[in-house]
C-alpha cells in the first residue's frame, strides 16, 4: 500500500509539473503574439500597387504593340472606321487600291456593300475608345 501512495502522489507530482509548463508555454506564446502587430496594408501600400498594375499593364500594351507582327498584305489594307451592329455584327470601312469600301462582318459571312462616293477623312471618323488607344499608344 504505501507503494500505491508513492506511485500517486508521483504521479499528481507530474501531471502539477505538467500543468505549470503548459501554462507558462500558453503565456509566453501570448506575449509572442500580442508583440506582432496586424499586418494591415495602408493607403499609401494600396494606391502605390495600383499605379504599378496600371504602369504594368500599359508598358505591356506598348510592347505588344510594337511588338505586333505585320500580317502580309497589311499596308495595302487600312480598316478606316467600325460600327458595332449587334453582338457578333458590324460594318467596316476599309481602305484598299485608294478606294474606301462598306463591309458587313458577321460570325459566318463577310459581305461587300457598297462603294463610298466621298471617302471619310480622320476629322469626320467617331472617336472610339480604340482609336483614342491608339493615338495614345502613337504618341
Amino acid at each position: 500500500m504505501p507503494r500505491l501512495v508513492v506511485a500517486l502522489s508521483t504521479v499528481l507530482a507530474a501531471a502539477a509539473s505538467f500543468e505549470g509548463i503548459a501554462q507558462q508555454t500558453a503565456t509566453a506564446v501570448a506575449k509572442e503574439t500580442a508583440k506582432v502587430p496586424a499586418a494591415i496594408p495602408g493607403i499609401g501600400q494600396i494606391v502605390i500597387s495600383l499605379a504599378l498594375v496600371i504602369g504594368l499593364v500599359l508598358l505591356l500594351a506598348f510592347v505588344y504593340k510594337k511588338m505586333q507582327l505585320k500580317m502580309p498584305g497589311s499596308k495595302h489594307f487600312r480598316v478606316v472606321a467600325t460600327l458595332n451592329v449587334g453582338t457578333r455584327e458590324r460594318l467596316l470601312v476599309i481602305e484598299m487600291q485608294g478606294k474606301q469600301r462598306v463591309i458587313g462582318v458577321t460570325a459566318h459571312n463577310v459581305n461587300f456593300l457598297f462603294d463610298l462616293e466621298t471617302p471619310l477623312t480622320e476629322e469626320k471618323l467617331a472617336s472610339d475608345f480604340h482609336t483614342q488607344l491608339q493615338s495614345f499608344l502613337k504618341k
